[in-house]
């Protein structure tokens, strides 16, 4: 398997750099990657993550779950990208330096847009394009904290749903909106695409060894359900919650700190409950409630830094569609 000039033969692992031309300034625009191809034959699995310059988490794991794989014992090929953002990244940024944009918010990109469009466009068509299944891993950042996986209602969504709840996350959600991202046009291509959201907000500090240990666990058993490794699928939770999304709650606009009440995460939630609240910054009272608006169950999602973003999302409340036990 061959991805820029980053080669590795069958049973092998391999490195380096994968670069999709210069910036104006001429500073190569690149993203780091892995390969492991396997020594039989099989499917292909882009796992990625780093596309906020802010969703630093799986780059302390990911690398590690490459080196803890034996090409030997793998089917198929595993391409891993853990930090794609490298710009963002160096500079503390959601967006790309170069040109003010989310590398997960261009679609599959352009080979004549921006420096960001045209690395995306040749990152797409060099990895994901002739990949079966694309295993999209992102982090709540500084604003929120999640332990969910999404599904696109685009393309074979039954498989994948089924390779969502292979990862086992406590919840998959169904039904995510149109975004322009890389791992909704690759659902729209037919292929098999999960988005695993984990982490975020206090995460890095008080929740990391579960978070990464989630993310480690991802991968393998993304490779398990696609018949990639053997082994049973690990989880740290017994069965997977699947929910179909109904109401996405975001910022009203009154100004404050926000904050979400953890405690209902995953829990059954009444039409005005209370999800949260604004505070004054400089008074401390209440400006406002945030309340759920209609019955269902509350994912895994909730602003966790007191001054969240305008359009982040607060908290996600869905129907049950079904309990499914990990193994």
């Amino acid at each position: 398997m061959k991805i820029g000039n980053i080669e590795a033969a069958a049973g092998e692992k391999a490195y380096g750099f994968f670069q999709a031309g210069e910036t104006h300034g001429r500073f190569p625009a690149h993203i780091p990657l892995h390969i492991v191809n396997g020594a039989a034959e099989g499917p292909t699995l882009v796992a990625q993550a780093g596309a906020s310059g802010l969703e630093i988490e799986p780059s302390l794991i990911l690398p590690h779950v490459v080196a803890e794989l034996d090409p030997a014992r793998v089917r198929g090929a595993l391409i891993v990208a853990p930090l794609m953002n490298t710009s963002g990244f160096e500079f503390a940024s959601i967006k790309s330096v170069f040109d003010d944009k989310h590398l997960n918010q261009v679609g599959r990109g352009a080979a004549d847009g921006s420096i960001s469009e045209q690395l995306i466009h040749a990152y797409y068509e060099a990895a994901i394009a002739d990949a079966d299944a694309l295993l999209d891993i992102r982090t709540g950042s500084q604003w929120s904290y999640h332990q969910f996986v999404g599904v696109n209602n685009e393309g074979d969504v039954d498989a994948s749903k089924a390779l969502a709840v292979a990862l086992g996350l406590p919840q998959v959600l169904l039904g995510e909106d149109e975004n322009r991202s890389m791992a909704q046009a690759a659902a729209r291509e037919g292929k098999t695409v999960a988005v695993a959201f984990i982490g975020g907000g206090p995460g890095l500090r008080d929740y990391r060894d579960q978070d990464l240990g989630r993310m480690r666990n991802a991968v393998l058993n993304a490779m398990r359900h696609l018949g990639m490794l053997d082994g049973e699928l690990e989880s740290d939770v017994d069965a997977v919650s699947v929910i179909r999304e109904h109401s996405v709650i975001k910022p009203t606009g009154e100004r404050g700190f926000v904050f979400m009440d953890k405690r209902l995460r995953g829990q059954e939630v009444a039409a005005g409950d209370v999800l949260g609240i604004v505070r004054h910054p400089f008074s401390g009272e209440t400006l406002e409630e945030i309340r759920a608006p209609r019955g269902g169950v509350m994912v895994h999602a909730g602003a966790s830094w007191p001054v969240p973003l305008e359009g982040a999302i607060l908290a996600i409340v869905g129907d049950l569609v079904e309990e499914v036990a990990v193994g």
